[in-house]
């Protein structure tokens, strides 16, 4: 019985061994993520030169969220591709 609660998670569930996940391959996406972001960023500023208002708020604001959401597009699509 013992042997058998700490088989069980904080959820109750049972865990089972999978595969192994290819961190190396979510790090390459992050990097390529990040990579695109700055190139991004750096083509609107030269786009837009005379709003330096628009520029800030998206090289503080609006590119970290950017560059997040494609990192993790790309880790959700590792996962599923893997299983």
């Amino acid at each position: 019985m013992e042997e058998e609660l700490n088989k069980l998670t904080l959820m109750g569930r049972t865990e089972i061994k999978g595969k192994k996940y290819p961190i190396f391959l979510e790090r390459l996406g992050l990097l390529f993520s990040i990579i695109l972001t700055i190139f991004l960023t750096l083509t609107i500023w030269n786009e837009f030169e005379e709003y330096i208002w628009l520029n800030v708020l998206l090289s503080i604001c609006v590119a970290p969220l950017f560059a997040l959401s494609i990192a993790e597009i790309i880790g959700r699509l590792i996962q599923y591709l893997k299983n």
